[in-house]
């Protein structure tokens, strides 16, 4: 299954996150709105390729949102 990767982006924190690359809006919009940031989160951006990000924080599938380590600065109800 191909993936996409994505920054949830945020004025004070932001998440580097990945996705099934044939998710619907819907289906993507059902698991954000679990997402409860420790600091503002403000939008959602495409994966910059050039950037270095450190690692993968949030995995998105059709039904779940889960956090790659419990230091992630956000809870998921």
């Amino acid at each position: 299954m191909r993936r996409i990767k994505f920054i949830l982006d945020g004025c004070d924190i932001s998440f580097v996150a990945e996705a099934p690359e044939d998710i619907t809006l819907s289906q993507l919009l059902k698991q954000c709105d679990r997402i409860e940031p420790d600091w503002c989160a403000c939008g959602l951006r495409s994966f910059d390729e050039n950037k270095d990000y450190s690692s993968i924080d949030l995995i998105f599938d059709y039904d779940d949102v889960k956090k790659t380590d419990s230091h992630v600065s956000c809870r998921i109800m």
